[in-house]
């Protein structure tokens, strides 16, 4: 079966010994990487509202970040998979991005809410790379430990995430000697999360994560170069198709329903501090919970933890729709449950993607399904904001909750149709 991974005996003697310092790696990359990218949520939304004077378009600059970590995704798996290397496309996307935390602080200072627009794009490029670490992870590790090697480097996401916003203080105090506004400060976090991450994965990522998995499969198949299925091939797998949807939807909605939460904490009248920990706490949902997500993907079967995480994602949506806005509280618990349920989905539709592809194919086609769903996460930003704006924070989380229910059906029943494959 493709994706199966590597011999016990292979594993033992080449990978182990190289393992712990690619892993320490790409883990410190990720903290260091979300840290700079969590600005792009902790302050997006409310810096396009500042600029443009409505919140009707406030989910235009998480969109736009959303559509760069989307577009950045096929440029950068494509010159994985030429180079037969991790390493170049993960440390390009750090510098679009580190260039882009500079173009923020112009962008920001001149009021310039097109070049914001051009910086919120860059930023997202970031999380390209961010996101593709993980299957670097996945290169690495044997099928049974996939989950779990996965849910680790996102989980360093979690760290980046949280201790992002919450150096907002420290940016303001260093942009004052600086001369740099306050509302352009915090790109100072990005610029220097972006620059260490830039220089731990150029410094330290070797041997390449991408280099062992495609060596290891060539020497299990007795051929130099192994032959990789197109991706009209791929797509036509019952694990891709489910996978593919997952990841998919699951950015939609999660994107959708919380890239304007500060906007509408703050017209419900909470603080700037309050926001900041809705947010820290969101994003650590999203990512806190991986290393669980991971091994319970690993131990209950990569279709079950889909099925979880997207009742947990409705679950989320209901209770932040259904709470009064002034209750900050109930909003903050279903915007860090909503992040929960987005972990599960993300970290076991991942997997299972893994699961279904050789080395030769990995690199490309993983990078096509995050194209897919950046380019979701980025239309769902876009909708969020439009919802909100004409009908109301409760009426975008109950759309959130009615999309999820359509893919969720469709998956429990191909169920029969995946354990057949994967039996195979």
């Amino acid at each position: 079966m493709a994706g199966d991974g590597y011999t016990a005996v292979a594993y033992a003697r080449v990978v182990t010994p190289a393992r712990g310092k690619l892993m320490a790696t790409l883990f410190a990359a990720q903290v260091c990487g979300s840290a700079g990218h969590s600005m792009t949520m902790a302050v997006g939304s409310i810096m396009a509202a500042s600029v443009t004077g409505t919140n009707t378009w406030s989910g235009l600059a998480v969109a736009v970040a959303g559509l760069g970590a989307a577009l950045g995704s096929w440029p950068l798996s494509r010159l994985m998979d030429r180079s037969g290397l991790r390493r170049p496309g993960l440390v390009l996307g750090y510098v679009a991005a580190l260039v882009g935390a500079v173009l923020g602080i112009v962008a920001v200072m001149t009021r310039s809410f097109p070049l914001l627009l051009v910086t919120m794009a860059l930023l997202g490029v970031s999380n390209s790379s961010n996101l593709l670490a993980r299957y670097a992870a996945a290169d690495i590790s044997p099928g049974a430990q996939r989950g779990r090697a996965m849910g680790l480097i996102v989980w360093g996401s979690a760290a980046g995430s949280m201790i992002g916003p919450n150096l907002m203080a420290l940016s303001v105090a260093i942009g004052g000697v600086l001369a740099i506004s306050p509302t352009a400060s915090p790109f100072l976090i990005s610029l220097a999360g972006f620059a260490l991450s830039t220089l731990i994965t150029a410094a330290l990522l070797r041997p390449d994560p991408l280099a062992i998995a495609r060596a290891h499969a060539a020497a299990e198949t007795g051929r130099s170069t192994a032959v990789a299925r197109s991706l009209r091939a791929a797509l036509g797998d019952v694990r891709v198709q489910i996978a593919f949807a997952a990841l998919a939807i699951n950015q939609f909605v999660m994107i959708a329903t919380t890239s304007t939460s500060p906007v509408y904490l703050h017209d419900q009248g909470h603080s700037v501090r309050t926001i900041g920990i809705a947010v820290s706490l969101h994003l650590g949902g999203m990512y806190v919970t991986s290393p669980l997500s991971g091994w319970l993907s690993d131990r209950c079967g990569r279709l079950p933890i889909i099925v979880a995480g997207a009742l947990v994602l409705i679950g989320a949506v209901v209770l932040a729709g259904v709470a009064p806005g002034t209750d900050g509280v109930l909003v903050i618990a279903g915007l860090f449950l909503n992040g929960v349920g987005w972990n599960m989905v993300f970290v076991a539709a991942s997997a299972l993607l893994t699961d279904a592809l050789s080395a030769t194919e990995r690199a490309s086609i993983q990078g096509f399904a995050d194209l897919a769903m950046g380019l979701m996460g980025a239309l769902g930003s876009t909708a969020g904001g439009m919802i909100l704006g004409i009908w109301g924070f409760a009426i975008l989380n109950a759309v959130g909750a009615a999309v999820v229910l359509a893919p969720l059906a469709a998956s429990l029943l191909r169920r029969p149709a995946l354990a057949s494959k994967v039996e195979t």
